[in-house]
């Protein structure tokens, strides 16, 4: 590899057929992506840094860096209601070397097929390893779902399942797990390790509840530190027990809770639409558990009970 440009030439390479999807009018290469959307619809936007030993453990598999890249990125996106469509990526390290950026690039494009999306350019620099990938979405006029939107008496609800990647995170193979690893054929796909390295962003759920729910977050710092958000962009408090939150095994309720990583939707939704909630999960087939009801604030913000006992529950995950 002769520098910049070489490495560059062999990321796109790899990327394959990702980096060239329908609506890339100009992909990477040029000064920038020229990209096509729908009629009468809007762009959905979100970029997401993830700094080596503080979002991933230091020296872990280019590949599996490279899919969860792309999975915790486009997480916003299905919060939002969008349809992925692309992603830009930035690159920065100390000393970038070719192999590792080939399979980085390999996890990014497995990422990206699975989520039907595009690699449509990027940057690379030299300085401490920091994966930077902002991703691009759409949705139809006015149907975004966005924090704000709750409502007193909506009914607050979680998909899938909660503390999974929370696991993962005391398995001293975390570092040393690639995506070969992590096929169904050899390990499952619900995994800690999977549910860490290879997150499911909820998109077709996402997609479905625009019209039906009335606010939603991503669970990306766990599900006490977002679910404040939520609460707060809507002026609402809630009281959840530990005991109806959906668990992966082996999780206990109050560190699942504050996990972060797992990437599961919470978002409301009024009680007339509970129908509608329930044909949500059955046509996606991902489990969508009603948690409690929400109310109009007092000032007392999220309560955790178990039991009929108020209990305290870590706040999640601090970038800062």
């Amino acid at each position: 590899m002769n520098g910049e440009f070489d490495l560059i030439d062999l990321i796109v390479t790899t990327l394959g057929t990702t980096a060239t999807r329908d609506g890339v009018v100009v992909g990477p290469g040029d000064d920038a992506a020229v990209l096509a959307l729908p009629p009468d619809h809007e762009l959905v936007v979100s970029t997401d840094s993830l700094v080596a030993d503080r979002h991933y453990p230091a020296g872990a598999c280019a590949d599996a860096i490279g899919y969860r890249s792309l999975a915790v990125a486009t997480s916003d996106l299905a919060a939002m209601g969008a349809q992925p469509a692309y992603a830009t990526v930035a690159l920065t390290s100390p000393e970038l070397a070719a192999d590792w950026a080939k399979r980085y690039a390999k996890g990014l494009a497995q990422a990206a097929q699975a989520f039907g999306m595009a690699i449509v350019g990027g940057n690379l620099a030299r300085g401490p390893e920091t994966v930077t990938v902002t991703v691009f979405g759409h949705v139809p006029r006015s149907t975004a779902i966005i924090r704000s939107g709750a409502r007193p008496g909506h009914t607050l609800y979680v998909t899938g399942a909660l503390g999974g990647a929370g696991l993962a995170l005391g398995d001293e193979t975390l570092s040393e797990c690639s995506l070969a690893a992590l096929e169904p054929s050899s390990t499952d796909p619900a995994s800690p390790l999977a549910r860490y390295w290879k997150p499911q962003p909820r998109i077709a759920v996402g997609v479905d509840l625009r019209g039906v729910a009335s606010a939603a977050i991503d669970i990306s710092d766990g599900l006490s530190a977002d679910l404040g958000h939520l609460c707060r962009a809507s002026a609402l408090d809630c009281d959840v027990d530990l005991a109806r939150l959906p668990l992966c095994p082996g999780a206990e309720p109050a560190v699942a809770a504050s996990a972060g990583d797992d990437y599961e939707l919470a978002f409301t939704a009024p009680p007339e639409l509970r129908d509608a909630v329930r044909d949500i999960a059955g046509r996606t087939g991902v489990a969508i558990t009603p948690i409690c009801t929400v109310r109009e604030s007092t000032g007392a913000g999220v309560r955790w009970f178990r039991d009929g006992t108020a209990v305290n529950v870590a706040a999640g995950f601090h970038h800062f």
